[in-house]
């Protein structure tokens, strides 16, 4: 009989979820909106939902959620999302008692690194540190198919590095994070001060094709942070392949070589030429493929003791 494993990627905006076997194919796949803005029993309800009707396809032998938030992966206690209406809250224990099976639960950046690692553009790394630009940035770090999580769960903000003293005010409320300095708000910001238009980043990356001069000075500006902030992270975790992901890896090229054109010199000599940037693979599969391959090892530990 197929081992089969249902995956949950539970965001501020979307829920995603799918069946995958062990071998890593896609079996089922279904989507639906968080409303987030309804409260959080109403997000619970559609994540419960979607649970149900995943269930209803097949047995599986275990269920795991990747959630946009700090967490505890170890008792699935969620700390304050900041897109999702929970506060403090256990939602492996919710989940355990609603379904009676086993839960694993997973920050969804480190889902996305793990994801990636297992069946993406991470496969073959040793140590695979992966970000992942957005509203926000993200990340983690895969060394030999483990997740590393810091001494309580919460390693791989590496949005909030700081990569100028005194820059930017970040959410967080330090200046010159990561995140200030290369999310998708400061390409709005900087195509909006060099052009005096307001666009999506989607725009602005359209009129970069095109060849507007503030939209290639915009991506310029931006590759060159992400470079920057990268580079540390790299300097400091000695990766062998860095990996790219989120809404504004959507731009490719444009973006990735953007960042080749200054990250091999802000390395260390010793890593000079030998970490292997790459674009993200699996895109919205990325976190549910993570919290998979968690569910599927942490179910054979329980086999093997």
């Amino acid at each position: 009989m197929k081992e089969v494993y249902l995956g949950v990627d539970l965001g501020g905006t979307r829920i995603k979820a799918g069946l995958i076997d062990a071998k890593g194919d896609l079996i089922e796949w279904t989507t639906t909106e968080t409303e987030a803005h309804k409260g959080r029993e109403q997000v619970l309800k559609n994540l419960a939902g979607v649970i149900e009707t995943l269930l209803s396809k097949t047995n599986v032998s275990a269920v795991g959620v990747a959630v946009a938030s700090p967490l505890d992966p170890y008792e699935g206690v969620l700390f304050n999302p900041p897109n999702l209406p929970f506060g403090t809250f256990n939602i492996k224990e919710f989940l355990q008692e609603k379904f009676n099976l086993p839960i694993v639960i997973e920050n969804d950046a480190n889902a996305y690194v793990l994801g990636e690692w297992w069946k993406g553009a991470g496969a073959g790394a040793k140590v695979l540190l992966g970000i992942t630009l957005g509203t926000g940035i993200g990340g983690g770090l895969v060394y030999n198919g483990q997740v590393w999580h810091g001494a309580w769960g919460l390693g791989g903000e590496f949005g909030h590095i700081t990569i100028l003293a005194d820059g930017p005010l970040c959410n967080c409320g330090n200046r010159g994070c990561f995140e200030a300095l290369a999310s998708s708000k400061f390409l709005i910001e900087t195509y909006k001060r060099l052009s005096g238009k307001e666009a999506t980043p989607k725009v602005i990356y359209q009129s970069a094709i095109q060849g507007e001069k503030e939209a290639l000075e915009s991506f310029r500006i931006l590759s060159r942070n992400v470079a920057v902030g990268l580079a540390s992270l790299c300097n400091a975790l000695n990766p062998d392949v860095a990996i790219i992901g989120g809404g504004l890896a959507n731009a490719g090229m444009l973006l990735l070589e953007g960042v080749r054109l200054h990250f091999d010199s802000l390395l260390l000599d010793g890593l000079k030429g030998r970490i292997e940037l790459r674009l993200a693979k699996l895109k919205d599969y990325s976190a549910v493929y993570g919290v998979v391959y968690k569910s599927m090892k942490a179910i054979k530990r329980e086999v093997n003791g």
